[in-house]
């Protein structure tokens, strides 16, 4: 446990992954003040959750470290055990409801675990294929992504993919194969991880 605990501690971004992480907690104090902005906020919260997923997998020393007898499984699966530090995030704002929202916690859940999911699967995919810092190229594209649906169904006036007022089933439906597509993104890391 101690080698785990000692290159989790110095390998793992920190800076970035706690930015990520009190960026959301900043926006869910200002969730909890302003209730009725939760059509922007709560994405831009899920936004900050997911990005700070994707720092998880920074590694300065990408060089240094693949070439060591532990291996990148070994390394993968240490880091996954501090990517469930935005999912405690989201979960704690999932579960506390700021504002008093009347939020649909198990579809709100989903929405984060399946976005969480992706987002980790891709960062540790780019790490076992020697990408150093997938969080710097992913942190922008996972928050134009988790964005970008809040300004065109607004602007279209199409129905929302987050579960913001009816729980259609196309939303349900949405984020589960968004999880799916993280949990396949994961059996590609683990599997590419394996061969190694």
């Amino acid at each position: 446990m101690a080698p785990r605990w000692w290159y989790v501690r110095r390998g793992v971004a920190w800076p970035a992954l706690l930015g990520c992480c009190g960026a959301a907690l900043a926006v869910a104090a200002a969730l909890d003040r302003w209730p009725t902005t939760a059509v922007v906020l709560l994405p831009a919260l899920l936004a900050c959750c997911a990005a700070g997923a994707g720092f998880v997998f920074d590694e300065r020393a990408g060089a240094v470290v693949a070439v060591t007898p532990r291996g990148g499984g070994w390394r993968r699966t240490s880091r996954l055990a501090v990517a469930v530090l935005p999912l405690a995030v989201w979960g704690f704002v999932v579960l506390t409801r700021p504002g008093d929202l009347p939020l649909d916690r198990w579809a709100w859940g989903l929405a984060g675990v399946a976005t969480l999911t992706i987002v980790s699967g891709l960062a540790a995919l780019a790490s076992r294929h020697e990408v150093d810092t997938p969080g710097s190229l992913l942190a922008p594209v996972v928050a134009f992504a988790v964005l970008a649906p809040v300004v065109v169904t607004g602007f279209l006036g199409w129905s929302s993919v987050y579960p913001l007022d009816d729980l259609a089933p196309g939303v349900w439906a949405f984020w589960v194969a968004v999880g799916a597509g993280g949990v396949a993104v994961w059996l590609a890391a683990v599997r590419s991880g394996m061969r190694a």
